[in-house]
């Protein structure tokens, strides 16, 4: 009985080994996946990353003079370039980590104040919007004041947020309709926000980035079906133009100091 029982337990021993090492290799490949993901750097991560959901090859460049981003919080910056690229992905075209707040995920513009006011009333009245200083826009006395003399636009503003808020709530994501501009007009496009995750988790930034790159599509495209619109793809070429950014020098590629 002693020996039956040595052997069953050798058996035993045995198959619980066999087990094991047939268990090793998945063990290992996951192991060096996440090690993989932990030893890119974040820009790199979330570059490969929005490629990948949108198709479109992301770009780590200098953002242009003109477009509207505290340079002095800008860790980095990329977008899409490549004009023939940017149709395949017009609800992201750019990403940047902002300090102490988070990384920026950025649609083309949905809109402008002097195509809204044109298109509700007419030439003359977009021309005399062109004086309009936009800065205090966050100010509800402007707002109402707006509201007044523009109520189909600020209508069609409102409407906007709300569709951003809608499936900001139904994804858990953060969404807002981002405003850019001072004297003359306000452009629009939808932005998410990705707060950066704990040192070391940066399995979770990655899970974070796609939910708002799903996001930010579903709200371009309800907005688009909203009013029946083709959205612009790419914007005309000027000199502010910001798909004539400049890539990034080699070794300024991780922001200002």
């Amino acid at each position: 009985m002693r020996r039956y029982g040595r052997l069953s337990h050798s058996r035993r021993a045995k198959r619980k080994g066999g087990a094991v090492a047939r268990g090793r290799p998945a063990k290992k490949a996951g192991a060096v996946a996440r090690r993989k993901v932990q030893k890119i750097s974040e820009q790199e991560l979330v570059r490969e990353t929005v490629s990948e959901a949108t198709g479109a090859r992301f770009e780590l460049v200098a953002p242009h003079p003109a477009f509207p981003l505290a340079i002095d919080r800008l860790e980095w910056f990329m977008r899409v370039r490549n004009r023939e690229e940017i149709g395949k992905a017009p609800y992201l075209n750019a990403v940047w980590k902002e300090k102490g707040v988070g990384i920026w995920l950025e649609s083309l513009a949905v809109g402008d104040t002097i195509d809204w006011i044109e298109l509700a009333y007419g030439d003359e009245k977009a021309g005399a919007s062109l004086d309009i200083d936009y800065s205090r826009f966050e100010d509800a006395s402007f707002q109402e004041d707006f509201r007044q003399r523009f109520p189909i636009v600020m209508a069609r503003i409102r409407e906007y947020e709300q569709v951003a808020a809608d499936v900001s709530k139904k994804r858990r994501v953060r969404l807002q309709i981002r405003r850019a501009g001072s004297r003359g007009m306000l452009v629009f496009t939808v932005a998410a926000l990705v707060q950066g995750p704990k040192r070391g988790a940066k399995g979770s930034l990655v899970s974070a980035v796609k939910r708002s790159v799903s996001a930010l599509k579903e709200v371009y495209q309800q907005i688009a079906e909203l009013y029946g619109l083709s959205l612009p793809v790419v914007a005309t070429a000027s000199p502010s133009d910001p798909l004539r950014d400049d890539l990034v020098p080699q070794g300024a590629q991780n922001g200002p100091d």
